[in-house]
């Protein structure tokens, strides 16, 4: 474990988590789809007004200062995390945004494919090693073609948001080699299964459903540290 660069991406992170607000207010409403029940949805939250909420700050603060210690606490000084990093506030908006209004806006996943690819690009070119490179593109297949297809089974399930930010998380997880990949999948299964529970009681679940976005992040951050302590051992 590496304990002094846990603080120092901790201190990032905390940073970083400053800009979440920021993140989410920038986010352009979403277009009504006719084909969609909305009892099959919560009342829609304005982002604005989501951004605005006392206490979001402070929240996305903790949270991303946790987020980015644990990650620099497996990861070390490892190139990694540069792009892991970036994606750490992103991510936070993305889970804050999905787990209130069930909707991953475009306008924060799209730009962080491009950014988190010329991040891990210009790694595998400073580290000379090409392999980094395309294991971030073949992530970005893998996980969005297996969340494409899990959408086209049950669209009810898996949405195109989801599908979305399975490939961002795709970039980012493939240079940790095919194993990462594979356990972000089961670690996002397993804990949006554990969550149905709690969520059902607090009224953030409707009709068997649950916002799956918070659990495809939290399950790419469990793979990053299952995968950094397996190969430590």
């Amino acid at each position: 474990m590496h304990v002094l660069p846990a603080l120092a991406c901790a201190l990032l992170g905390a940073l970083g988590g400053l800009l979440v607000p920021f993140l989410i207010a920038q986010c352009p409403e979403p277009d009504h789809d006719p084909a969609e029940d909305p009892e099959d949805y919560p009342d829609h939250v304005p982002f604005a007004e989501l951004a605005a909420r006392p206490g979001l700050r402070a929240k996305a603060v903790v949270a991303c200062a946790l987020a980015a210690g644990v990650l620099g606490l497996v990861v070390g000084w490892g190139w990694g995390l540069v792009w892991l990093l970036y994606l750490v506030p992103v991510c936070c908006a993305l889970t804050v945004i999905d787990y209130v209004t069930w909707y991953l806006p475009s306008r924060l996943i799209r730009p962080s494919w491009a950014i988190t690819g010329v991040l891990v690009a210009v790694v595998a070119a400073i580290v000379a090693e090409p392999r980094v490179a395309l294991w971030g593109l073949i992530g970005f297949l893998a996980l969005g073609g297996y969340y494409g297809l899990m959408r086209l089974l049950s669209p009810r399930a898996m949405a195109g948001g989801d599908v979305r930010l399975g490939a961002l998380l795709g970039i980012a997880l493939g240079p940790f080699g095919s194993g990462v990949l594979l356990v972000s999948v089961l670690a996002a299964a397993v804990l949006g299964v554990l969550a149905m529970v709690p969520l059902r009681r607090s009224g953030t679940m409707i009709r068997r459903r649950v916002p799956y976005g918070p659990f495809l992040v939290l399950g790419a951050l469990v793979a990053v540290v299952v995968g950094q302590v397996l190969s430590a051992a």
